[in-house]
């Protein structure tokens, strides 16, 4: 799988407005439809709400990854949105999210690809020096390219 087919500057979004941590799943989940990277917008929706009723995805320091692996997602798909305000999120830290860092796999996708999204982000999420970058970032090219480089490391 190519990562530029993962993640497109047109997958990120800044000064998103959002209260609840439902509210951000719904745009993330309305972005990718209209996107075309998940045929059923609703069905994604309730794919992540799942998840996060499963355990959270709060991963701590001001980031979740919310994801889902489902057949009607037509496109393995990395989507980055910054909010506005924080939102309470339910993190491992108990801090609230304003970085939200959505995973969407196809379930036919061969192997494990969500694990190794998954496993890369949340290596990469543990060093302080990306953390802050994604934090400071104030342009689609530069998140754009924190998470590509993420997937560029060997």
């Amino acid at each position: 799988m190519e990562l530029e087919s993962l993640i497109t500057k047109e997958l990120i979004d800044f000064n998103v407005p959002a209260a609840t941590k439902e509210e951000v799943l719904r745009k993330i989940s309305a972005h990718l439809y209209k996107a075309g990277r998940v045929s059923d917008e609703e069905a994604y929706f309730q794919a992540l709400i799942n998840r996060e009723n499963a355990t959270t995805t709060g991963f701590g320091r001001g980031i979740a990854i919310p994801h889902a692996k489902i057949k009607e997602v037509t496109v393995p798909t990395i989507s980055v949105l910054k909010l506005n305000a924080p939102v309470e999120w339910n993190s491992l830290d108990d801090k609230p999210v304003n970085i939200v860092i959505a995973l969407a796999v196809p379930s036919n996708a061969k192997g494990t690809i969500h694990l190794q999204l998954l496993a890369k982000l949340s290596e990469e999420l543990m060093e302080d020096d990306f953390v802050e970058k994604l934090h400071k970032a104030v342009s689609k090219d530069e998140i754009y390219q924190y998470i590509t480089n993420v997937f560029h490391k060997e």
